[in-house]
């Protein structure tokens, strides 16, 4: 794997890349045992830790040799990175690739699409090539060749965003533009700056990524560019503390373990609590446990049951917002995702079924707390039903809900015993439409 930025070094010796100490790559003996630039004292320097790029220990980087992180990119629990055989990705600065994210440089193309790709100047070898500012929400997907954030950078534009679930496949992003959750850019597509894809529209024509009025894409707004630049900020954050824990602590980054605090959004470092969804349950720190369960995330099971369980290749990361306080799990699945941004927190009630890539989200919702006069918290009701690739992001769930496979559920509220349809995007408590892909 290779560095870009200023300066550009092969890893051994980067100040980067600091924390690549702690990287899982597939990849042959000993490419996974990377040097951390360190001060007098055997800690990072602050210059190495304000440039740093942090890889979490369980994301996957296949083929390092033909991978390219810029500075201050933060790549999430899970995340994989799959160049082809001359098909390299490469990841520009101050991106962040989340969750449970898959970025393929290459995969197989139909004959039409090849030519979409090269109509848009996309070749098979170009891979995945990111400008600065791109951030990868969590599980969403990129397939190759594409290119996002096409163009030069401009202080005053958002970079990219990928919301959760969305898939750019084989498509050109230029600046300033977005995906919202579970939507999809097609081949051969130009997605020009200024432009959002709506939540669940599949954009496979030039004319429905340029056109309103065919119901696919909306403009930003100076409201979607602010919340970008907080998402970009936070994770740059998380890179540089991220780093500093890996450094400090090495086993820290591993397992069941704190948060790496140091940051204004989540300034001490937490550990999860079990036998409590108050919170105040005994601390639990397991480097060795197989998913990554991060900061004050608080359930009412204990460590036992919680590991009969649960899936594999689970996140449940509250090192921006939080507490997270989760009851008692009925079956969580493979790749399930809890995050929730700045200020806010999760509350998950009790015998809640989790399928399959779920990605359930803090935030504020619309709604206002009375007692608070604030937003009030996503939350989640007892004996809730999430289907496979659903997502609930700043919403409230009440009791004996479902919400079915690859739907959205944002900014709403659902009734007790409410059921959303599977691929159904439910937002500001009504059906926007389905998922169309």
């Amino acid at each position: 794997m290779a560095v870009r930025g200023r300066p550009q070094r092969l890893l051994g010796g980067s100040v980067l890349v600091a924390c690549l100490t702690a990287t899982v790559v597939t990849a042959p003996a000993g490419a996974a045992e990377r040097a951390v630039e360190r001060a007098p004292g055997g800690t990072p320097g602050e210059v190495a830790l304000e440039e740093a790029s942090f890889v979490d220990p369980t994301a996957q980087v296949r083929r390092p040799g033909l991978v390219e992180l810029g500075e201050r990119v933060y790549v999430g629990p899970f995340a994989q990175l799959v160049p082809g055989l001359r098909a390299g990705i490469a990841i520009g600065a101050e991106s962040n690739v989340q969750d449970s994210v898959r970025v393929e440089a290459w995969v197989p193309r139909r004959s039409g699409e090849e030519r979409a790709l090269a109509a848009a100047g996309l070749r098979p070898r170009d891979g995945v090539r990111t400008g600065e500012r791109v951030i990868l929400a969590h599980g969403s997907a990129v397939r190759g060749p594409a290119r996002l954030g096409a163009g030069e950078a401009d202080p005053a534009d958002s970079g990219v965003f990928i919301s959760f679930g969305a898939l750019v496949d084989g498509a050109v992003l230029e600046r300033d533009t977005g995906l919202s959750a579970l939507s999809r850019v097609g081949p051969g597509v130009v997605l020009r700056s200024g432009t959002l894809v709506l939540p669940g529209k599949d954009v496979r024509t030039q004319a429905e990524a340029d056109d309103p009025a065919l119901g696919k894409v909306r403009p930003l707004v100076e409201a979607d560019r602010l919340f970008n630049a907080a998402v970009v900020e936070v994770n740059v954050g998380l890179a540089r503390e991220y780093t500093r824990l890996a450094a400090e602590e090495p086993d820290a980054v591993h397992g069941i373990n704190v948060d790496p605090g140091g940051n204004v959004f989540d300034v001490s470092r937490d550990a999860p609590t079990v036998e409590s969804a108050l919170c105040t349950g005994p601390e639990v720190r397991e480097p060795r446990f197989r998913n990554r369960v991060i900061g004050d995330v608080c359930f009412e099971d204990d460590l036992r049951t919680l590991s009969q369980r649960m899936g594999s290749r689970i996140s449940l990361r509250a090192d921006e917002g939080g507490p997270f306080s989760v009851g008692t799990v009925r079956s969580m699945g493979n790749g399930t995702i809890f995050h929730a941004l700045e200020g806010s927190d999760l509350s998950i009630g009790n015998r809640v079924t989790y399928g399959e890539r779920v990605v359930v989200h803090g935030g504020g919702r619309p709604a206002v707390d009375p007692t608070t006069g604030v937003a009030a918290p996503t939350t989640i009701g007892n004996d809730v039903h999430l289907g496979d690739g659903s997502v609930v992001f700043r919403s409230l769930v009440r009791n004996d809900a479902v919400v079915g496979e690859r739907s959205v559920v944002v900014g709403s509220e659902l009734a007790v015993g409410q059921v959303v349809p599977d691929r159904t995007v439910y937002a500001n408590d009504e059906v926007f439409g389905p998922v169309e892909w």
